[in-house]
């Protein structure tokens, strides 16, 4: 299935804060003392979910300096429909994978992983100023997007990891994220939720819980 309905287009400067918020919550001294405790969520540490959390930012940076990409691309949700598949989020290969880079991304600690961050944020502020955000670019397993699709996604990656990471540490941060990243964050995992588990159980798991007990996924 490969969804083509839009969700709220994301700009720089909503994505760019997200990502500043990030850089910040990695920065903050609890998560350098527990780096190396598990963290809220299931098969990684603290540190791992920071060097996870820091990839929705430095993969933007290292996809940008790609070619140009042609082909049909996919929007934000039909992405994650394409990368997740029905793959399982602990035992899978593609998971596991994930986590191995999200480890070795954090594996200097959490000193240096804040400066690359900072570095590609601050890269990123001029690049995106630059760009034409319809744009094509080939990002995870080849699969093209436009640059705004992908902030999108990567948008969901930072706002989902933020709150695991916050969670993991007992920080509250979740009122300085801006309504607009909040907005295009739940109409992403709204439509990948209908995309994945059907549209009827998503109306319902929203509006009726009484008729939808088992609330549904999106990721």
């Amino acid at each position: 299935m490969a969804p083509t309905g839009r969700v709220p287009g994301v700009d720089a400067t909503s994505y760019l804060s997200t990502a500043a918020l990030a850089e910040r919550l990695i920065g903050e001294p609890v998560v350098a003392r527990r780096w190396a405790e598990d963290s809220a969520l299931a098969g990684y540490t603290v540190g791992g979910l920071a060097g996870h959390l820091a990839r929705a930012v430095l993969t933007v940076d290292r996809y940008l300096d790609g070619a140009v990409a042609t082909g049909d691309p996919v929007d934000a949700v039909g992405y994650f429909v394409r990368v997740l598949g029905a793959h399982d989020p602990l035992t899978s290969e593609l998971h596991t994978s994930v986590r191995d880079r999200a480890m070795q991304e954090a594996a200097d600690g959490p000193g240096p992983l804040v400066a690359r961050l900072g570095q590609a944020r601050r890269a990123l502020q001029a690049r995106l100023a630059e760009v034409d955000p319809s744009a094509r670019i080939a990002v995870f397993d080849e699969t093209v997007m436009s640059i705004e699709a992908y902030l999108e996604t990567r948008l969901v990656e930072l706002v989902v990891h933020i709150d695991d990471l916050a969670v993991s540490v007992g920080l509250d941060i979740g009122d300085d994220i801006e309504p607009r990243a909040y907005a295009t964050v739940a109409a992403v995992l709204a439509q990948l939720a209908a995309a994945r588990e059907g549209g009827l159980a998503t109306v319902r798991s929203l509006a009726r819980r009484e008729r939808q007990p088992d609330a549904v996924r999106a990721l």
